[in-house]
């Protein structure tokens, strides 16, 4: 009765449109009501959910992210990929991916990346003759490299959800899955800009070019370089990375003159509203993991998938249409929270390792940010490039189809997430 309850009034407020953590607060709380616990145990378990020193990666990524955001470096970043990719068919569709992945180790948010890729390349591509949602779907489409690549704010709240899995370790094993991500990306766009011929960059960079170029990005690029090369090493924890990150971002961007002191207080501030969000998150999804776990959810999941098969492989298969299906309809951080306690220990009865079914349960829930009815990130890319969302989703669904065969890759073939972790001892 008391998961009827739950369910039922989680959807239909998310139907009228309630933010998902208040939903999952007050479903919960109804929930509760009609298990007849005491009340108590609502606050013990909301406050147990934000009562972790590994959450204050949360900000500093969040804040360093935001700094970078608004020192202007992405125009900076497009450039430097811009060097390497430009002169191929369909360049500036190429450019657009690269500067997702250099991005994406600055920022590990997709939504962030497509702000401000796109409020730069978008009207760039469309000036050069390319269609304004083909360029909007090539932004929106390589947004999602942003949480795969580190560091990943993605991967931070799944090792939280999750409990038993290194974050530093999630952050190596996304770095090959987050490169074949971009390769493939590059393949697509070149097959299409091939087929509708659109141009390649017709000049060559001066080498003062080149080196003013490198110069300007080496600054920006050093940021995840010193995350990985401090989380390798054991110099800090992932969590004491992010700190680091932020005081890095700060440094660069007052020494560089891209932000001023006065502009300081409002980015902050809205890394604080940012955090705030996801920390109230993550202590309702608390209180309903809590409840799912008493109601014995995760052992009938458990026994009804090991009734389906015993075979990892089929196993893996059966997860991948589950997860993909759940990103269609939740969106990113509850689903990771919600789900995540429920499918990482099935995941390792069968014997599959935590770091690379980490990696395969965040990818197929990333590109739920880009499938309708709820992908944000299309939301917000018809937003920035001024085109419907029809429109968009008819460009973008090549997209997700070279998305969804790079995941049966990362899928069935997990050296390609362990090799890396298990080189550098995680």
């Amino acid at each position: 009765m008391a998961l009827t309850v739950l369910a039922i009034s989680f959807v239909v407020l998310v139907i009228l449109g309630m933010p998902v953590a208040f939903a999952i607060g007050v479903s919960s709380l109804a929930a509760f009501i009609v298990l007849g616990d005491p009340f108590v145990v609502i606050s013990h378990y909301m406050f147990s959910g934000v009562n972790s020193f590994l959450l204050v990666a949360i900000p500093m990524f969040v804040l360093a992210g935001d700094i970078m955001l608004h020192s202007g470096m992405t125009r900076t970043l497009t450039n430097f990929a811009d060097l390497f990719v430009g002169r191929l068919r369909g360049g500036l569709g190429h450019t657009n991916i690269g500067g997702s992945v250099f991005f994406s180790g600055i920022t590990g948010s997709a939504t962030a990346d497509t702000t401000a890729i796109g409020s730069i390349m978008i009207p760039a591509m469309a000036d050069k003759g390319y269609g304004r949602a083909y360029s909007t779907a090539i932004t929106v489409a390589s947004s999602v490299i942003g949480p795969i690549i580190p560091p990943s704010l993605t991967f931070v709240i799944y090792a939280l959800a999750v409990g038993n899995v290194s974050i530093g370790g999630l952050f190596i094993a996304g770095i090959v899955p987050g490169i074949i991500t971009c390769i493939g990306l590059m393949v697509m766009n070149h097959i299409i800009s091939s087929r509708r011929n659109y141009p390649k960059r017709d000049f060559s960079y001066t080498r003062s070019d080149i080196l003013s170029i490198t110069r300007k990005s080496i600054v920006v690029l050093v940021m995840p370089v010193i995350i990985a090369f401090g989380v390798i090493s054991g110099i800090y924890t992932a969590t004491e990375a992010a700190a680091v990150a932020a005081g890095y971002a700060l440094v660069v961007a007052l020494a560089t003159r891209c932000i001023t002191i006065k502009a300081l207080p409002k980015i902050f501030f809205g890394a604080a509203r940012t955090s705030s969000i996801m920390f109230f998150l993550l202590a309702t999804s608390s209180l309903l993991s809590y409840i799912l776990s008493t109601q014995g959810v995760p052992l009938k999941i458990s026994s009804l998938m090991q009734s389906v098969t015993e075979n990892p492989l089929v196993f893996l298969l059966v997860m991948n249409i589950t997860l993909l299906l759940i990103g269609l309809v939740l969106d990113l951080f509850p689903a990771i929270l919600i789900f995540g306690p429920i499918f990482a220990p099935i995941a390792q009865q069968y014997g599959i390792d935590p770091l690379h079914f980490g990696v395969i349960f965040c990818v197929n829930l990333v590109l739920g940010l880009n499938t309708p009815p709820v992908g944000s990130g299309l939301f917000v890319g018809a937003s920035i490039g001024k085109v419907s969302v029809e429109e968009l989703i008819r460009e973008i669904t090549p997209f997700i189809i070279m998305q969804l065969v790079v995941l049966m890759v990362i899928t069935y073939l997990p050296f390609l997430t362990t090799l890396l972790p298990s080189m550098v001892g995680f």
